[in-house]
């Protein structure tokens, strides 16, 4: 599997990419760039020439196990069923 990039941007002052990948053999590798929100990124993929090394806020990376990727996706799943219903209300 290639690296996957998503672009966030819905809330302005949270913006950045998140890269999910496999990098060391059974785990999977999450990595996210904090982009600052000055910066429009709506229309950009992450190696646009516009997003320099000063607009990234913060940058964040780490290693799941298998395990911990499932109970990852399981909180997700939950999250995503709370943002739904809130809509909803």
């Amino acid at each position: 599997m290639g690296p996957s990039k998503i672009r966030f941007n819905d809330v302005r002052y949270r913006q950045g990419f998140l890269e999910v990948t496999n990098i060391h053999p059974g785990h999977i590798n999450i990595e996210t760039w904090e982009i600052h929100p000055d910066l429009d990124i709506s229309e950009k993929q992450f190696d646009d020439k516009a997003i320099t090394d000063e607009c990234v806020v913060a940058n964040t990376e780490i290693e799941l196990s298998v395990e911990q990727a499932k109970a990852l996706v399981a909180s997700l799943e939950a999250a995503i069923a709370n943002a739904l219903e809130s809509r909803r209300g």
